[in-house]
């Protein structure tokens, strides 16, 4: 869950709210109570929690293949078929 500040808090603790940031905290601004802005950090976070996530799913697939017994790893048909079958 992001912070949020109003915009006229935003504008006399710009300097603290720029510090929050930079240690990876999201800040969305209200004015009126609505969001108005968003102040993320740059330092390409959403791409890490990316990498951690394909990470994850060839983990899995790689637990997948042991307990299947094949010792390979799914293919992208295979992947698809249990997908097919999840929905059923």
């Amino acid at each position: 869950m992001s912070a949020r500040v109003t915009a006229l808090e935003a504008k006399i603790r710009f300097g603290t709210i720029l510090q929050r940031v930079a240690k990876g905290e999201e800040i969305v601004v209200t004015r009126y109570d609505k969001p108005v802005a968003r102040i993320s950090p740059a330092d390409g976070r959403d791409l890490r929690d990316v990498r951690q996530a394909v990470a994850a799913l060839r983990a899995l697939r790689s637990t997948i293949a042991e307990r299947r017994g094949s010792g390979h790893g799914l293919d992208d048909g295979e992947v698809r078929s249990l997908i097919e079958e999840g929905r059923r």
